[in-house]
C-alpha cells in the first residue's frame, strides 16, 4: 500500500486524469450495456407478441374450421333423419301401388315402366348421396391441411367410415327393387344392420374427434 501511495503522490494529476478517464469509460459502458439490454427486451416483447398474435390467428382459424365442420355434419345427419319416412316410403309406397295396378292388368309395359320410374327416383337419391360424401372429403382434406397428426388420423377415420355409409346406403336403396317385389326381409334386416352398426361406429369416433380437437386448440 505505500508503495502504491508513493507512485500516486509523485503524480497526482495523472492519476486523477487516468481515473477520471476510467470512470467516464465505465459509464461509457454502462450506457451502451443499458442501451443494448433496453433493445434485447423491446425485440424480445415483439417477438412474444408476434408469437401471441400468430397463436391468436392460429386459434381462431382453427376454432372457426373446427366448428363449420361440425355444423355441416348435424346439418347433414338433421336433413336425413327422417329421409326414410319423408322421401324413401313415399317412393315405395308409389311403386308398389303403380306395379300392383300393372300386374292386376297383366299389363308388362306398364310394370316395366313403373320399375324405371322407381329406379330413376332412387337412382337420385344415391347421386344426392354421392355429392355430400364429395362435400365431406373436399372439408376432410381442407382440415386436414392445418390439423394436428392426432386429428388428421381421426379425420381420415371418419371419412372412411362415411364413404361405407354411403355404400351401404347405395346397396339398401338398389335392393329396394328386389326387397319390394319378391318381399326378400332378410336382405333388407341384413342392409339395415349393418346400416346401424357404421352408425354407432361413426358417432363413437366423431365424439372422439370432438374431445381431439379440443385438445388441438388447448395445445395451440
Amino acid at each position: 500500500m505505500d508503495v502504491i501511495f508513493k507512485i500516486i503522490s509523485n503524480d497526482p494529476e495523472f492519476f486523477l486524469w487516468a481515473f477520471g478517464v476510467i470512470n467516464v469509460l465505465w459509464g461509457v459502458f454502462l450506457y451502451f450495456n443499458k442501451k443494448r439490454h433496453q433493445r434485447e427486451l423491446i425485440n424480445l416483447k415483439q417477438s412474444l407478441d408476434l408469437d401471441l398474435e400468430r397463436r391468436k390467428k392460429v386459434f381462431e382459424m382453427k376454432t372457426a374450421q373446427y366448428e363449420d365442420y361440425f355444423k355441416n355434419m348435424d346439418a347433414m345427419h338433421n336433413r336425413h333423419q327422417n329421409d326414410y319416412q319423408e322421401i324413401v316410403l313415399p317412393i315405395i309406397n308409389e311403386f308398389n301401388a303403380a306395379y300392383q295396378r300393372a300386374c292386376d292388368k297383366n299389363d308388362s309395359q306398364a310394370a316395366t315402366e313403373a320399375t324405371i320410374i322407381f329406379q330413376e327416383k332412387i337412382g337420385k337419391l344415391t347421386y344426392d348421396g354421392f355429392e355430400e360424401v364429395q362435400v365431406i372429403r373436399s372439408q376432410t382434406n381442407t382440415l386436414r391441411l392445418t390439423a394436428s397428426d392426432e386429428v388428421a388420423q381421426y379425420l381420415d377415420e371418419l371419412q372412411e367410415l362415411y364413404d361405407q355409409l354411403f355404400q351401404t346406403s347405395s346397396k339398401m336403396v338398389s335392393d329396394l327393387i328386389k326387397v319390394t317385389i319378391e318381399g326378400d326381409q332378410a336382405l333388407a334386416i341384413e342392409n339395415q344392420n349393418r346400416l346401424n352398426e357404421l352408425s354407432e361406429i361413426t358417432k363413437d369416433k366423431s365424439l372422439k374427434l370432438r374431445e381431439q380437437m379440443r385438445c388441438d386448440l388447448k395445445a395451440i
